[in-house]
């Protein structure tokens, strides 16, 4: 007959089972359903095969929901051979110029349930035609739950304050991401946006003890520059998304704010939402992928697989019930699957990003493609991408554009003329009139002045930092 003591009511022996059972059910992963899908709270607390064995659900729910959708299986006729992650390969690639033509007011050809509400995005302008882009409510839930995950990962405590600086509005979906993040660690957030001047930043950083900033990395770098000498800002926290936010600032971030913590957001597009974070062992350009929620690959120049350690271009299946269906999406963005397992432990697969591809180009949080800027400037006379380059040229927080052009093209092309064109080219047209962008101006000029990369090609886009 089993006793109790009179101090617990429950004998030793029993106490530990208690005990063991606990740190059972506390040990063992939690997934919740999102958008259709199994999403771990923690990904890091899978072992590979039971991360493997989550992707591989999530890609059997995001199938039979295609094969329901008229419209998706109708754009996709290949998936009825597709069963498995490997099986993808097989799919035909899907590029940024499909999805604008895919994409709503054009066709709704991508949307699982056309009725369905949600959130409604611009997507960065890696193809002539804007891609706007139609999230369901469900998928949006989605993207938060990663980026919480993402964050919790990063960080090594969680932010109290946040300083939420990124842009706002014009179908732009980064703050709001930030805020659906800060909403659900819980945090207090400051809703600032790019357009608050830094110095004012700072000062709303100092005056409210902000312990996080959230920014690109140009904006952010500028922020941490003006904390006053001898007296830096109370931020513990530095989560920077867009492009990448470089050796050099992130040292001067590092010396204007002894210990910040500068981390990547997310890995992310408004197109997928979050592919990647970064754990406390990673910097630079490295990330964790949300496998569970994704699948993506690396491919050569043919669209098929490399092997990990393989630089090539990055392409994406977002697992998903609703919202949108991409298949083998391609990002526009050149990378690397790491062989090496990371020092957190995680058994989740590591990916580097090396830049985008060859035809588009990030500044700050803005993307565009080589057919973009080609299509604004068509309208001009300027049909060949050899007789024109694009130049980002930073120098400290802010830069200066410059449109090299050739004997070869019309004459009497002025800037004022350019600047009016590229109002149809909303990417090109944000990134010469960025508060960040201090000169834009047309040149024309001998394609020997261009500049080239290392490899001694002539690119249409070109992008530099000036030192001193």
């Amino acid at each position: 007959m089993t006793t109790y003591t009179h101090n617990t009511g429950l004998t030793p022996e029993l106490r530990a089972k208690v005990a063991a059972a606990a740190g059972d059910r506390a040990s063992k992963p939690r997934f919740r359903d999102v958008a259709g899908i199994r999403l771990v709270d923690n990904l890091d607390s899978l072992s590979r095969d039971e991360i493997e064995a989550t992707q591989h659900h999530n890609l059997r729910a995001t199938l039979t929901a295609a094969r329901q959708s008229a419209n998706v299986w109708r754009r996709f006729p290949a998936l009825e051979a597709v069963d498995t992650v490997a099986d993808l390969a097989a799919l035909p690639l899907l590029s940024a110029a499909d999805l604008a033509a895919g994409c709503p007011p054009h066709s709704a050809d991508l949307l699982f349930d056309p009725r369905s509400p949600g959130l409604v995005l611009r997507s960065s302008g890696t193809a002539s035609r804007p891609k706007v882009v139609y999230h369901s409510w469900d998928f949006n839930d989605r993207v938060r739950h990663l980026g919480v995950r993402g964050v919790r990962a990063a960080l090594e405590t969680p932010p109290n304050r946040v300083a939420n600086c990124l842009f706002t509005g014009d179908l732009n979906g980064a703050f709001l991401f930030v805020q659906d993040i800060t909403r659900s660690l819980p945090a207090l957030s400051f809703p600032l946006g790019e357009y608050t001047s830094p110095a004012d930043a700072a000062a709303i950083i100092e005056a409210h003890g902000i312990d996080t900033l959230a920014a690109s990395p140009a904006y952010g770098a500028e922020v941490l520059a003006g904390a006053r000498d001898g007296h830096p800002l109370p931020l513990r926290n530095f989560l920077f998304i867009g492009e990448s936010m470089g050796a050099e600032r992130e040292r001067r971030a590092r010396s204007a704010t002894p210990g910040l913590a500068v981390r990547s957001l997310a890995y992310s597009t408004s197109e997928t939402g979050p592919l990647a974070y970064q754990c406390r062992h990673q910097a630079g350009a490295v990330h964790h992928l949300h496998e569970d929620a994704s699948v993506v690959e690396v491919i050569d120049e043919a669209g098929r697989p490399v092997p990990p350690g393989t630089p090539g271009e990055l392409v994406v299946t977002p697992l998903t019930t609703s919202g949108m269906a991409l298949f083998r999406y391609r990002l526009g963005d050149r990378g690397q699957l790491l062989t090496d397992a990371c020092g957190c432990g995680s058994s989740a697969r590591s990916v580097v990003l090396l830049g985008r591809m060859p035809n588009s180009m990030t500044v700050d949080t803005i993307t565009f493609s080589s057919d973009h800027l080609m299509a604004a400037l068509g309208s001009l006379g300027v049909s060949r991408p050899i007789d024109c380059q694009f130049q980002v040229l930073w120098k400290g927080h802010h830069y200066r554009v410059r449109l090299l052009l050739s004997p070869a093209t019309p004459e009497g092309i002025t800037t004022d003329a350019v600047r009016t064109a590229l109002r149809g080219a909303h990417e090109v047209h944000e990134v010469i009139t960025s508060p960040r962008c201090r000169d834009f101006e047309v040149q024309r000029t001998v394609t020997d002045q261009f500049a080239r990369t290392q490899r001694g090609k002539v690119p249409v886009l070109y992008q530099h930092e000036i030192c001193g």
